[in-house]
């Protein structure tokens, strides 16, 4: 089928390359900067990012890129590989072991994780204790494990002897270490006596690196814990009170301070001065448990998180002369009470660039990848899917749509429906349905399924034969369902506008231009554009966030998350044929369709039907004449109204609906639907005994000689078979 190309003219159909050329293109990048990073012949912050189609291989790639490297690297020292999870930590560290055998490679597992050898308990002991203290001690394995007493001696604890977690901490030597995302933020337990000679950063990441809290404007204009050095305080007193009233006014908030007596030197002299003032959680490993539980229960934690909010704030104010801050604004939270003003920071967490960085991920943003990785060098190698692809035209299925009260029931049904007839078509070949979660337990209710046990164990049982997933990062590199058959996509992941923007403060923190917030209400509508695999483009709708850098944020979560799903059955050279079908209207960007259909299309299986709105509308409007002792109807518009009155109940509503739509084509339209139905059919014409044109007409189900039959239906016209 051919869709007119209705389209901006900024608008660029992607440049797709056939899979072998692309995983060439892949491997070549990959093998040209890796090896460069071996030999130690680039600058050692070089980035390179790559986007890259899921399927393509570039996990694998980059894995046996690196065991081809392997001891040229890690001469030069560790070799850190992030995923997001540490499930794929494993997997790329079992993976790589096949590879690479020979050379030292290993997984980070963090405290709270599940020992490989015994998963009914944790890698340390004591971690839900480690993760409280976390941030108000300068180091937990010091103030937990193993530290030296106020006398000097070096101290272990109890269950420091023998712990796996401690013991990761004293593997020697470089390695190949595989961890989760998390460890971008935090130093992970490496022999700190080697450098990195490679980073890989493997899937999305900036949803890691983002930090945003709410800091109650009480607790900002709180004096320090401990007083400030002569001077510093009527200072402090000061700065802050300029800075709120910044806020409240939304001026340009590094331009108010300097214009406010506050230049960067005094703002850094106040951040200093907030670190100073303020004292760790004193506790040690020889220390017993009740003291140490004490001290842990007594320490002011609310005064320890204020002071290092207000040095956070500080330091980002004296990072640049003038313009906004764009991590920092004011906002209304909710509270038992109803609700406080507070101050909302965001901010992203900076990569280490001490040696070259490797990014690759399928939903890469340029001007995202900049703010993780400035100066990154960016390319995209994309290959197009090979499987049959229909998407919904006409609704979003959004979560309060399926979960109406009065009509989500009605609605779910027509879902299951199709569901259910796509596991069908499949024939065992697997079918995963991937959905939110509240719709999830929804559908899964609608069957019958016990919801009971943990969430995950209840949303992972079979839907109707479908393996049911849900939207998130736990899609992201999961190569669980690359054999399947067919997928469904229900709906789509919408995050609220407020945290939308949140992110984008904290990503595009450091920008010049403070983020546009919407008020309220949808997102205003805006022009896209829905790609066809026979290369024709058709111009769609698409509600986005009015700031290009929020909406950018936004398309990760809600576009990308789809695509992600999709991309767990590896389109790009399957091993069988693959159906995908998407139940939403959201236009996927750079992601070609096979065709269009109404969610009741596709519920009465009509997607093949090039008229599925006609055909619905005369499929109804034949019903109506089951258990009349003649059926039929005249096609003309006046013949619709008189015959069908109940679905044409006026002749210019039946005119409307002929528009567009000639006798062939109705005569055509009315046998599809005999034929779906099991009825018999028979096209005639009515011709009137003064003459005149002869009218298009239809029997159906005729018991006797059709012509017979019409005479008792229209006495007034001489019936003969066209």
């Amino acid at each position: 089928m051919k869709h007119e190309a209705q389209f901006d003219s900024a608008f660029r159909v992607p440049s797709w390359s056939p899979p072998a050329e692309a995983r060439d293109q892949l491997d070549e990048e990959i093998h040209r900067f890796v090896g460069a990073a071996a030999q130690a012949s680039v600058e050692p912050d070089a980035a390179l990012a790559l986007k890259v189609t899921a399927g393509l291989g570039k996990t694998a790639t980059a894995l046996r890129v690196i065991a081809r490297y392997g001891e040229m690297l890690l001469s030069r020292g560790h070799v850190l590989i992030y995923v997001p999870t540490l499930e794929l930590a494993e997997r790329a560290l079992a993976e790589f072991r096949t590879l690479a055998p020979g050379l030292p490679s290993r997984v980070i597992r963090g405290r709270e994780a599940l020992r490989p050898d015994d998963r009914k308990h944790k890698m340390c002991e004591r971690a839900e204790l480690a993760n409280a203290i976390s941030g108000f001690v300068p180091s937990v394995t010091q103030a937990l494990c193993r530290g030296h007493d106020p006398d000097g001696n070096f101290v272990h604890s109890p269950c420091a002897s023998g712990c796996p977690y401690l013991q990761q901490k004293d593997i020697p030597g470089p390695h190949v270490v595989f961890l989760s995302h998390a460890y971008l933020t935090v130093d992970p337990p490496v022999d700190r006596d080697y450098p990195a000679a490679l980073r890989v950063i493997d899937e999305k990441v900036w949803p890691t690196l983002t930090r945003t809290s709410h800091f109650s404007i009480d607790d900002f204009m709180r004096a320090p814990p401990n007083p400030l050095q002569q001077g510093l305080h009527e200072k402090l007193t000061r700065a802050k009170a300029a800075i709120v009233d910044g806020l409240e006014r939304i001026l340009p908030l590094h331009d108010h301070l300097r214009s406010s007596g506050f230049d960067t030197e005094q703002l850094q002299r106040l951040a200093e001065a907030e670190e100073r003032s303020r004292s760790h959680l004193e506790i040690g490993p020889w220390q017993a448990a009740q003291t140490l539980a004490f001290c842990v229960e007594t320490f002011d934690t609310r005064s320890f998180i204020a002071s290092r909010q207000r040095q956070r704030i500080f330091e980002r104010l004296s990072e640049k002369e003038e313009g906004h801050c764009v991590g920092l604004r004011l906002s209304d939270m909710k509270t038992e009470h109803g609700s406080q003003r507070v101050i909302q920071t965001s901010s992203l967490y900076d990569v280490d660039r001490d040696a070259p960085l490797l990014l690759l991920d399928a939903d890469a943003d340029a001007d995202i990848t900049e703010r993780v990785a400035p100066g990154a060098k960016f390319i995209t190698i994309q290959s197009p899917p090979m499987a049959d692809i229909v998407q919904v035209s006409d609704l979003t299925l959004s979560n309060s749509w399926l979960l109406d009260s009065e009509e989500g029931a009605q609605r779910r049904a027509a879902v299951l429906t199709i569901l259910k007839r796509e596991v069908d078509k499949a024939a065992g070949g697997g079918t995963l349905v991937v959905a939110t979660k509240s719709v999830l337990r929804m559908l899964h209710a609608d069957v019958g399924n016990s919801l009971s046990g943990s969430d995950e164990e209840a949303l992972r049982q079979p839907l109707l034969g479908a393996e049911p997933r849900w939207f998130g990062p736990r899609t992201q590199g999961v190569n669980d369902f690359e054999r399947h058959a067919s997928i469904v996509v229900i709906g789509r992941l919408q995050p609220a506008v407020s945290d939308i923007e949140a992110s984008a403060r904290a990503v595009f923190a450091r920008d010049e231009v403070s983020i546009t917030s919407h008020a309220s209400g949808p997102l205003p509508p805006t022009k896209a554009h829905i790609i066809f695999s026979d290369g024709s483009v058709r111009q769609a709708g698409l509600r986005a966030h009015p700031d290009p850098r929020a909406q950018a944020i936004l398309a990760q979560t809600r576009e990308c998350g789809t695509l992600q799903s999709i991309a767990r059955l590896r389109l790009l050279s399957p091993n069988r044929a693959k159906r995908v079908v998407v139940l939403s209207n959201l236009p996927l960007p750079d992601f070609p369709v096979t065709r269009l259909a109404t969610l009741s299309a596709l519920a009465r299986d009509l997607e093949q039907e090039p008229d599925w709105q006609g055909f619905i509308r005369m499929e109804h409007a034949l019903r109506a004449t089951m258990g009349r002792p003649v059926r039929g109807t005249r096609l003309s518009a006046a013949g619709l109204a008189a015959d069908l009155p109940r679905d044409f109940d006026t002749e210019s509503g039946a005119k409307r609906f002929r528009r567009g739509r000639p006798t062939s084509h109705l005569v055509s339209l009315c046998q599809r639907v005999a034929a779906a139905n099991g009825w018999s059919i028979t096209p005639l014409l009515l011709r009137r005994s003064a003459g005149g044109k002869a009218v298009p007409a239809i029997l159906l189900d005729a018991p006797v000689a059709p012509l017979t039959m019409a005479n008792s239906l229209w006495p007034a016209f001489a019936p003969e078979f066209s």
